[in-house]
């Protein structure tokens, strides 16, 4: 049986941008930002890949167990942030 792949949108790893409602598109946060040069006026950015929220990629192989991890991880995170 073909797993389907869940969207960005699902992913504990992805931050959606604060317009839109429901937001269009967000940031991956799997990974830690590339580094990008501006090659006309030298600034030096970190940007994490922006995608859709119906994109998907190759992380998710069928096993839900990785997102679930980080999905617990990010709950236990917001349940001791001050407020």
């Amino acid at each position: 049986m073909k797993h389907m792949r869940p969207a960005c949108s699902q992913c504990a790893y992805w931050v959606a941008e604060a317009s839109g409602n429901p937001p269009i598109t967000g940031h991956c946060h799997r990974y830690p930002p590339g580094v990008y040069v501006n090659s006309q006026t030298g600034v030096v950015v970190q940007k994490f890949p922006t995608t859709d929220h119906l994109h998907w990629c190759g992380e998710w192989q069928g096993d839900d167990q990785e997102l679930v991890k980080a999905a617990h991880r990010a709950l236990l995170k917001r349940a001791v942030a001050p407020v």
